[in-house]
């Protein structure tokens, strides 16, 4: 049978924990209501904005999908860049002559932003390799996480294409990002606690496909992939500046 003492020991740990929460609720305030961003919806040949000289600037359509699973107040903006020399007939090949940007705002619905590796893998692409990159923009030194994408893809006349693309993205919260999925959640924690911020993160993202058609060395695949590569930086390098605002971007007046 318990005695008085050891009801009262058993107590105690249950009272500290206790208190520790009171005292941390009443050490930090809530967070703000109103939610911060550090990015804005903009991007080369969008509403006005110059686009990329030797391409072809085409605004893409949100998807069905996208439509049903995203909170209505997500921020969304895709473009797609293909190369003015480029003999493309269809939506499918110009994606893969060209450059695919997104940018994806969460709303104060949390659900707005989910990691990358669920649409990839859901589209079909197999992650090969991850790696995180560092890109010179403005200055400054931004980092970014690269996926390298595998993919085969069934043909009409019964073959076997495959099909190899680099995917770079990153996470942009109120003054700060980071290439860390895990990061950004601790990071929202950290904002919540100690900057009363609420983050709105931001998610671009910049998909080039690597020219692999008649490739059978390890050696082509890698020039491939370093051509694809330098594409996508380049991007980020020259336009990141239009819809980070760490990186010198502005709300629209």
């Amino acid at each position: 049978m318990m005695t008085t003492k050891q009801s009262v020991l058993r107590c105690i740990p249950v009272t500290a924990l206790v208190a520790t929460t009171v005292g941390l609720c009443l050490a930090f305030p809530n967070a703000a209501e109103n939610s911060e961003t550090g990015m804005v919806l903009n991007l080369p040949g969008y509403d006005g904005v110059p686009g990329i000289s030797g391409h072809v600037a085409i605004e893409r359509p949100i998807t069905k999908e996208e439509q049903k699973w995203l909170p209505a107040d997500t921020g969304i903006l895709k473009m797609l860049y293909v190369p003015t020399e480029s003999t493309a007939t269809d939506l499918a090949t110009a994606t893969e002559d060209g450059i695919s940007v997104s940018l994806i705002l969460g709303g104060n619905d949390r659900r707005s932003l989910h990691r990358p590796q669920v649409c990839l893998r859901a589209q079909g692409w197999h992650i090969a390799q991850k790696e995180k990159i560092s890109i010179a923009v403005g200055g400054q030194e931004l980092e970014v996480m690269d996926y390298t994408l595998l993919r085969k893809i069934n043909e009409e006349d019964g073959t076997v294409r495959r099909v190899r693309a680099h995917y770079l993205y990153w996470w942009i919260g109120a003054g700060r990002s980071t290439p860390s999925d895990f990061e950004r959640i601790g990071l929202t924690v950290f904002d919540n606690m100690f900057r009363n911020v609420n983050n709105r993160w931001g998610y671009p993202s910049v998909m080039v496909y690597a020219d692999i058609e008649g490739v059978n060395t390890p050696e082509g695949v890698a020039s491939a992939d370093k051509k694809a590569l330098q594409r996508a930086t380049s991007f980020i390098q020259q336009h990141a500046s239009l819809f980070q605002k760490s990186l010198g971007s502005k709300d629209a007046e």
